[in-house]
């Protein structure tokens, strides 16, 4: 029994080492290979990938940038762009195109640029493989751009009968506000007496002027006004609030001139208005007004009544009773004549005698 022991060793650690063979790996998989011949290996999967990429790669390739996020009416930005070649071969030529949207005029271009309409193209010349070449467009944004309109624009370039396609990143349209002031006062005021203003803000668009505010500075003090007017440094602030295109606010107020203001200066007396909506027209948004103060005015007399005097009407006073006053008779002295006789005159168209005498007779 002990001599046969090692003989049947053999056949179990044959028959141990197929079980091990056949049975399941580390993975869990069957450990058991199967060699195929003439079929090629797998692929790593990151070689795979290398190699399709570069049957992908561009052969020319097109760059481009912008001037920022926003861009406001009125102003010239540029656009700058890049065009590389990378395929193999000799030099061709680089043809360079865009379409502009309506609200860009078109300036200049670096090069050969043309222009017509909308549609821009630019002769780059020969490019050699390699080699990188830079252009731009130049362009000015409408005034008549709407807030907040996005400006797209489309690029292709050609090279050696390749093509590559690549857009400028989008700019939008600013949202801007033309805030323009007035103001009004007297032209003269007495020392120490009152002095009224009125300002009006308007808003000139194209979009909503937000976050309005009026300052105020001069040698004066704030007496009377708006609600939202309080003192600040060296004069007062105004807050108006938004104002959308086309809109006016008007402010009233009185201020007090300052006790070294005297009589004989003229006082000057500013204001400006601010907005957090960018302004494309800052020379509107300040105003200074003066005024002449004078000396104080003496009481003046009052004229003398024009009026006509009042018809009174006639006072009727009762008659005078007058005691009749008796008349002693006046002796008249006898005329002499002549030869001493008395002359007794004679009647006058046989009229009666003309003394109490001759009539006695």
């Amino acid at each position: 029994m002990l001599a046969a022991a090692p003989l049947l060793g053999v056949p179990l650690l044959g028959a141990a080492a197929g079980a091990h063979a056949d049975g399941p790996g580390p993975s869990g998989h069957k450990g058991r290979q199967h060699a195929h011949k003439g079929r090629p290996a797998k692929q790593p999967k990151k070689a795979y990938q290398q190699k399709a990429h570069q049957k992908k790669a561009r052969v020319v390739q097109l760059h481009t940038s912008g001037p920022g996020k926003t861009v406001l009416p009125g102003r010239t930005y540029d656009w700058p762009f890049a065009v590389t070649a990378k395929g193999p071969g000799k030099a061709g030529r680089a043809v360079f195109r865009a379409t502009l949207p309506k609200s860009l005029e078109f300036v200049s271009g670096r090069r050969g640029c043309a222009v017509s309409g909308w549609a821009v193209e630019c002769d780059l010349g020969s490019v050699r493989s390699g080699e990188t070449i830079a252009g731009m467009i130049r362009a000015r944004v409408a005034r008549r751009a709407r807030p907040g309109e996005a400006l797209r624009i489309p690029a292709t370039v050609t090279w050696r009968g390749k093509r590559d396609a690549a857009g400028f990143p989008v700019a939008r349209v600013a949202r801007t506000a033309d805030l323009a002031l007035s103001k009004s006062a007297p032209a003269a005021a007495r020392t120490g007496a009152p002095i009224s203003y009125e300002l009006k803000v308007r808003n000139r668009g194209p979009a909503t002027a937000k976050d309005v505010f009026v300052h105020a500075s001069g040698p004066v003090r704030l007496l009377a006004g708006n609600a939202a007017c309080i003192p600040e440094e060296r004069g007062f602030v105004c807050g108006v609030g938004a104002l959308r295109p086309g809109e006016t606010r008007t402010l009233r107020f009185k201020v007090l001139p300052a006790g070294n203001v005297r009589a004989g200066r003229v006082l000057k007396y500013g204001s400006r208005v601010t907005s957090s909506t960018t302004d494309l027209n800052p020379a509107n948004n300040s105003v200074t007004v003066r005024t002449r103060i004078t000396a104080e005015k003496a009481p003046a007399k009052k004229p003398p009544s024009k009026k006509p005097p009042s018809k009174k009407a006639p006072v009727k006073k009762a008659p005078v009773k007058k005691s009749p006053v008796k008349k002693s008779p006046v002796k008249k002295a006898p005329v002499k004549q002549a030869g001493g006789k008395k002359h007794v005159p004679k009647k006058e168209h046989g009229g009666a005698p003309q003394t109490k005498r001759a009539a006695a007779r």
